[in-house]
């Protein structure tokens, strides 16, 4: 069954809040593991959850964006990556047409390391996640723009026109899960035009 967020429950959710004037984040570029480049400006419209960690905290940050990517999009539970990868986002209400997507990318942390192992963490991602795109952070990009809590899961959310909304360094709590919901939501409905 697809989930369908009401309206009154979208209106109680804009009490999170915004920044006046969120910092735009749409110039990060990322190599991902099949050397492809990827910006957060080449996903324009959709709202973005980068999930990020080193190595310490790749296993807890593959769960927790496994865990938002179904909150988003309910129907890939239990699927394959390459299934769960093409599941429809969960509806808006109120939205004619297609609902805003959310985008939930991983991106591992690996710091400044030199070109050959650059290689071999590729080599070991094409073949452990051939079917995610996973960007690549070999130049401590993530840390130095929002800040990395070691050996565990971080995440921003960065809205459909590629401005910082919020970011959580360290796993985050039920209550901190619940505000990334309630922001992620309340962006989708801005994207959409309902706010």
């Amino acid at each position: 069954m697809t989930r369908v967020l009401t309206l009154t429950t979208l209106l109680l959710l804009t009490a999170a809040g915004f920044a006046a004037d969120p910092p735009k984040v749409s110039d990060l570029t990322l190599e991902d593991q099949f050397e492809v480049k990827n910006s957060v400006a080449d996903h324009k419209g959709k709202v973005l959850i980068l999930v990020y960690g080193d190595r310490k905290g790749i296993d807890a940050s593959r769960e927790l964006g496994s865990k938002l990517h179904v909150l988003f999009h309910p129907s890939a539970e239990g699927k394959s990556a390459k299934e769960a990868k093409v599941a429809p986002v969960a509806p808006l209400e109120g939205v004619k047409g297609a609902s805003p997507e959310v985008a939930v990318i991983p991106v591992a942390c690996c710091g400044k390391v030199p070109g050959a192992i650059q290689g071999i963490i590729r080599g070991a991602l094409k073949k452990d996640a051939a079917d995610t795109t996973v960007w690549l952070d070999f130049a401590n990009v993530m840390k130095e723009k929002f800040g990395l809590t070691d050996g565990e899961p971080n995440l921003v959310v960065i809205d459909a026109h590629g401005r910082l909304r919020l970011k959580v360094n360290g796993t985050p709590d039920r209550e901190t899960l619940q505000k990334v919901l309630q922001t992620t939501q309340n962006l989708r409905a801005e994207a959409a035009g309902l706010r």
